[in-house]
């Protein structure tokens, strides 16, 4: 590592940055995949940062994804006539001969 880079790294972090590099580390791992011991050895903070934004795309994909799959469920259940998914359908009451007192109208 060269002498300015080490000057870099020993540098204190901005008082802008609100993550400590444990959290920082710990949003690499879990939304980039990075292990905890790789994560630790990034040095620079133009590294770290950019790699910092990447997980914020990811985690932005990942939010579209899972409301487009929220959204086709909820036209799925629309389109088979089921309720909304916070409710559930009502069990049918039986008479004592096991027919459905909705059918004895």
């Amino acid at each position: 590592m060269s002498e300015n880079n080490e000057n870099e790294a020993k540098k204190p972090r901005p008082q802008s940055v609100l993550m400590s590099k444990q959290e920082e580390n710990w949003r690499l791992m879990t939304v980039l995949q990075i292990p905890w011991h790789h994560a630790n050895r990034i040095e620079t903070e133009e590294d770290r940062k950019f790699l910092l934004e990447k997980a914020t795309e990811v985690e932005g994909f990942m939010q579209q994804q899972q409301e487009m799959q929220q959204q086709q469920m909820q036209q799925q259940m629309e389109q088979q006539g089921a309720p909304d998914a916070g409710g559930s359908m009502p069990s049918p009451i039986l008479s004592p001969d096991g027919v459905s007192a909705d059918m004895v109208k």
